[in-house]
C-alpha cells in the first residue's frame, strides 16, 4: 500500500505571492513571473525587474531561495519551476512559493512529484474555481497528496531523474550546435 503526504507536511514554508503588480523597471532586482515557468524550470531568457522598495515589499512573506519551488496559480495553473544558485528574485503575480522540509522531503524530489500526472490531476480539480480564470487556491494546494518514500529513496529518485534530465540537456546543446 502507498503512503502519502500532503504538499503542508512536506514543507516547511507554504506561501502566497502579494496581490499586486510590482512597479516594473528597466533593470534591478529579478521578479519570477508566470511566462518564466516552464517545464520543471524557470526561464530567466526575458526577465523583468522591479526596484529596491519593491522588491523589499514582495519577500516580507518569505524571500525566496535556492532551492525553493514556484508554482503558478493560475493563467496557466500547477507550472512549476525552482530557484537555482545564486539567484536573488521575487515572485509576481498568481503564483505560490513552496520550501520542502530537508528532514522529510527531497526538494527535487517534489519539483518532480508536482510534474507527475498523478499530482497535475489533483491540480486540475481547481479548473473552474475562479469568477474568470481557474484558480488554484491555498487551502487546496497545501492538502493535494504527493507519494510518500524515505528521504534516502527520495533522494535516489531524484538523483536519477536529475541525471537524466542533464543528459537531455547536454543533447540538446549537441544538436544545436551541430545544426549550427
Amino acid at each position: 500500500m502507498s503512503e502519502f503526504r500532503t504538499i503542508r507536511e512536506l514543507c516547511s514554508v507554504v506561501v502566497d505571492c502579494p496581490h499586486s503588480t510590482p512597479k516594473w523597471t528597466a533593470n534591478g532586482k529579478i521578479v519570477i513571473r508566470n511566462k518564466n515557468i516552464k517545464h520543471g524550470k524557470i526561464d530567466f531568457s526575458s526577465p523583468s525587474y522591479t526596484d529596491d522598495e519593491h522588491f523589499a515589499q514582495r519577500i516580507k512573506r518569505a524571500k525566496p531561495q535556492p532551492g525553493d519551488i514556484i508554482i503558478t496559480r493560475e493563467a496557466p495553473i500547477g507550472d512549476v519551476g525552482m530557484i537555482p544558485e545564486n539567484t536573488e528574485c521575487c515572485l509576481g503575480q498568481r503564483m505560490v512559493l513552496l520550501r520542502a522540509n530537508q528532514s522529510v522531503c527531497d526538494n527535487f524530489y517534489l519539483l518532480y512529484s508536482l510534474q507527475s500526472l498523478y499530482v497535475q490531476h489533483q491540480i486540475s480539480w481547481s479548473e473552474g474555481t475562479g469568477t474568470t480564470v481557474s484558480n488554484l487556491r491555498i487551502p487546496h494546494l497545501e492538502q493535494i497528496q504527493i507519494p510518500y518514500l524515505p528521504l534516502e529513496q527520495q533522494a535516489k529518485i531524484s538523483s536519477v531523474l536529475r541525471a537524466l534530465e542533464e543528459k537531455i540537456e547536454n543533447n540538446r546543446r549537441l544538436n544545436d550546435n551541430l545544426a549550427a
